[in-house]
């Protein structure tokens, strides 16, 4: 098992009041803006949105 699988099981088994602590505390223990963090969940997000069937000709490279 990896390192990252021993984080993400013991989250699981947290109670949901210290997932969410934790949850808020993310941005802050990894170095990185809470603000900043969700400007780019939301950039992927719409980036997958945009799948236009005329791009399928780019899947087969």
């Amino acid at each position: 098992m990896s390192k990252l699988q021993e984080i993400e099981k013991a989250i699981e088994l947290l109670p949901l009041a210290d997932q969410l602590r934790l949850y808020c505390d993310i941005p802050h223990l990894i170095g990185r803006d809470r603000e900043d963090l969700e400007w780019q969940r939301l950039a992927i997000e719409e980036f997958f949105k945009d799948d236009s069937p005329d791009d399928a000709v780019y899947d087969s490279i």
